[in-house]
């Protein structure tokens, strides 16, 4: 696979969780707060919960990217072309709980790209088109 070499990280920032930095009353006082927020309805529904959390954001030649939910496992973030022959971008993630990478995407050429994410056994995948004109668009997490 080639390696496309324009494209620049603007930011990224990592989120982790270490339970021996917080004291038992804070985390009740979060546990509490998070339990109002979410209060479910008298009648129960069965519900799934999320392996992955992905989202992105396309705004001024920048594409931004929040994954949540990794609980510490190895993850990979890939931007590659729609026929995984170039690699624009790609970065391992470990021991995190949180990530996020805003991107320049100015330097690509109009096109139809693939970006994936990759944890465990699940993997996520969504379309992003860049045109002439310089519009770009993303489809929906699948």
């Amino acid at each position: 696979m080639q390696r496309f070499p324009h494209l620049s990280v603007i930011q990224r920032n990592y989120l982790s969780y270490n339970p021996s930095t917080h004291n038992s009353s804070t985390m009740k006082s979060l546990l509490f707060a998070l339990a109002l927020s979410t209060a479910a309805p008298a009648v129960a529904t069965a519900t799934t919960v999320e392996p992955l959390i992905t989202r992105t954001l396309i705004e001024e030649g920048r594409l931004e990217i929040t994954l949540a939910n990794l609980e510490q496992e190895r993850t990979i973030v890939r931007l590659t072309d729609l026929n995984n022959r170039t690699e624009f971008f790609s970065d391992r993630i470990k021991n995190h709980n949180g990530y996020g990478v805003c991107l320049s995407i100015d330097e690509l050429p109009a096109g139809r790209y693939m970006l994936s994410v990759e944890k465990g056994d699940t993997i996520r995948r969504q379309v992003i088109l860049k045109t002439d004109a310089g519009t770009t668009m993303c489809s929906d997490w699948k």
